[in-house]
């Protein structure tokens, strides 16, 4: 360390190296390059969104190099100007301001003087070239790969930073390619995020889950809901995420430079997952490739197995800001887009135009409980055979072992609500009781599929049966199932004795986890269910949780009466629910959703001539869901004062003296 370091600065160095956490790969990845004499590679390339936390990591860098005693100069490429020349003088300043005493006295700010200084302090020690912000570099990137890279001396390695992979000659060309490592940074993970709130005194685990969920633990987010939320509550945390996520649109929209892009991104936001096709139909004009392509290359899009999507956090953000900033532009697009991909569902059957046909409904529900993005590529669906039973065993053991109650929270970042999935440990050792792999056999392996993570590792089970002759029996005599089957008439039962390389329909019987608190893994299985309305027929479920009621409410389910199980117990009634997508009955289901969707415009209409606030229209929601004011605080993170107050403001607005007004008004408004 230098000895004539200042104070300030070591006190500076010293708070940033409290509040650097997580990246140990990164950190043991750089140690060991810096300590190979002759590495392998000479230019490390870290990639990765706006606040990921790219800078963060070079100055963790710059400390270890320092304590090597290695040179390491930090530059930035939005600080000087894009040509060779400024680049030079850049060098030369920083190295002034670095270096004491310098090899010999800078006479010109010139690339010759550059590359001589740099030649003759690498002749002595090791050094690093380190550049912030390369994606800005674009029209300096060919000069420095050609001519600077090829004039570096030997003992100077190169680390680059930037939102964007390296692309172009970084990749085509075979040299350029041995000598350079690219390594992208990703958000951090709940472990990581824990410690990081756990600096700021956060340590109620559920408070931790919470952010981490709603900031899906990217690091400059977590820092501003740390900053949002001095009283530690969910509350809080739920009250300011709209803020968080408005203020740092800015932030990551910096890399677009025309106006044409940024129409093109608000309508790529609106997608889950978009292509060319799909951006062309809703805007109703081709959209170029060479346009297609510019939007495709921003650091926050990805490409995905069926087209690619915006990062969640940046497609929230400008949703968000486009909600409040046009409404009715919003709510017709997203009612076009629904109808784009009602039609294709009908025109293709597929599991992914359903899926996403679903998404596009605006449903806060279904939305937050079946697309958690933090699944994403991240687990697969393993069918169950012989080879791989041994792991249905395993997975059972554990769980009885492991015996707890279950409770999950899914967040929705652009409405602040929540749903909370329960089940008690009661519910749960009932269930251990009634399930096991001897079910499984007997039931077919088909009906069972492991849920697994990208290590290969069973986390979760799902058990869906098909009806058949095979299964019928078994599906009559089972605890649960059997109650549905028991009030059936004998013509109606013969109905779902259909041979067993045929199904009438489907009874989904179990959906469980290793971790109960999961709530990813929940809504990777929540998601794949979409795929049992296509070959028609009917599903059939019964459950005593609310979450799966209320969820199965959304999604057109119809309680049938007289066939209620008390299976989990004498006082807890399980409801059998059944969805008949059978023959033509699809389309019709499907339809019925594009109505719902007139039904969500009408309430914007409704929130506008009253001059709702967003809280309020959230409230005349939940009030036309018939949820009473308890409900409404638990969804909406807030105490129910609070709700009763924003109610008394609504109905004032509305000029009506209760809620039963308030809902006849709704349904009458034109």
């Amino acid at each position: 360390m230098n000895q004539n370091e200042p104070p300030i600065n070591t006190f500076l160095k010293r708070i940033e190296e409290s509040y650097f956490i997580g990246r140990q790969a990164e950190l043991n990845h750089f140690q060991a390059w810096i300590d190979e004499y002759d590495p392998s590679f000479k230019v490390l390339h870290h990639h990765g969104i706006g606040g990921v936390g790219k800078t963060f990591l070079l100055q963790a860098y710059k400390r270890l190099a320092e304590e090597k005693g290695i040179l390491y100069l930090q530059l930035d490429s939005q600080e000087f100007i894009h040509t060779p020349s400024d680049f030079a003088e850049y060098v030369l300043q920083m190295i002034e301001f670095t270096v004491h005493p310098l090899p010999f006295q800078i006479e010109s700010y010139s690339i010759e003087s550059c590359i001589d200084l740099l030649e003759q302090l690498a002749a002595t020690e090791r050094m690093i070239l380190s550049i912030d912000t390369y994606e800005l570099m674009d029209d300096l990137d060919r000069w420095f790969r050609q001519i600077l890279m090829k004039k570096l001396p030997k003992n100077i390695l190169v680390i680059l930073a930037g939102r964007k992979p390296l692309r172009n000659e970084w990749n085509h060309s075979a040299p350029l390619r041995r000598i350079t490592k690219q390594m992208e940074l990703k958000e951090f993970t709940l472990d990581q995020a824990r410690t990081y709130l756990n600096q700021f005194q956060i340590q109620a685990e559920s408070l931790i889950l919470a952010i981490w969920q709603l900031t899906e633990g990217h690091p400059l987010t977590l820092s501003m809901a740390t900053l949002a939320n001095s009283d530690q509550s969910i509350e809080r945390v739920a009250e300011n995420t709209p803020n968080i996520l408005l203020e740092l649109t800015g932030r990551w929209l910096n890399e677009v430079q025309n106006e044409e892009l940024h129409q093109l991104i608000d309508i790529a936001a609106l997608f889950h997952q978009f292509d060319r096709q799909s951006l062309s139909t809703v805007l109703e004009k081709e959209v170029s490739l060479e346009k297609f392509n510019e939007l495709i290359s921003l650091s926050f899009i990805r490409a995905r197995n069926s087209g690619w999507s915006m990062h969640d956090l940046i497609r929230d953000a400008i949703q968000l800001e486009m909600k409040h900033r046009n409404p009715e532009i919003f709510n017709n697009l997203s009612e076009k887009i629904a109808n784009y991909y009602y039609h294709r569902t009908i025109k293709t059957r597929s599991p992914y135009d359903i899926a996403q046909f679903f998404y596009h409904l605006r449903n806060d529900f279904i939305q937050t409980a079946f697309f958690q993005e933090m699944n994403d590529q991240l687990m697969y669906l393993e069918p169950v055979e012989a080879y791989n039973f041994h792991e249905v065993q395993e997975f059972f053991a554990y769980k009885k072992e492991n015996l707890s109650e279950s409770d999950v929270n899914f967040f929705n970042r652009t409405s602040s609500r929540s749903y909370q999935f329960y089940a008690s440990l009661q519910h749960n050792q009932r269930e251990a009781e009634f399930l096991g792999p001897d079910y499984v056999q007997k039931m077919g392996y088909e009906t069972t599929s492991l849920l697994k993570n990208k290590d290969g590792e069973a986390i979760g089970i799902s058990i869906i049966v098909p009806i058949n002759e095979t299964t019928l029996k078994h599906l009559a005599n089972e605890p649960v199932s059997r109650a549905y089957f028991d009030h059936l008439s004998k013509e109606e039962m013969e109905a779902f004795r259909v041979p067993e390389t045929e199904n009438a329909g489907w009874y989904i019987r179990h959906l469980d986890f290793v971790d109960p608190t999961d709530s990813s893994a929940q809504s990777y299985l929540l998601y794949n269910l979409f795929t049992l309305t296509l070959p028609g027929g009917k599903i059939i479920t019964s459950t005593p949780v609310q979450f799966f009621q209320e969820l199965l409410a959304f999604l057109g389910f119809q309680e049938i009466p007289n066939a209620i199980s008390y299976d989990f117990g004498e006082d807890i009634p399980s409801p059998t629910y059944i969805l008949d997508v059978s023959g033509q009955k699809l389309d019709q289901y499907l339809k019925q959703f594009t109505q719902s969707n007139a039904y969500q415009s009408k309430l914007e209409m409704i929130a506008e001539t009253l001059s709702l606030t967003e809280r309020e229209k959230d409230i005349i929601q939940l009030i036309l869901e018939n949820k009473n004011n308890k409900e409404i605080a638990t969804s909406l993170f807030i105490a129910e004062i609070t709700v009763k107050k924003h109610v008394s403001r609504i109905l004032k607005k509305a000029n009506v003296k209760n809620r039963r007004q308030l809902i006849k008004q709704f349904m009458e408004f034109v």
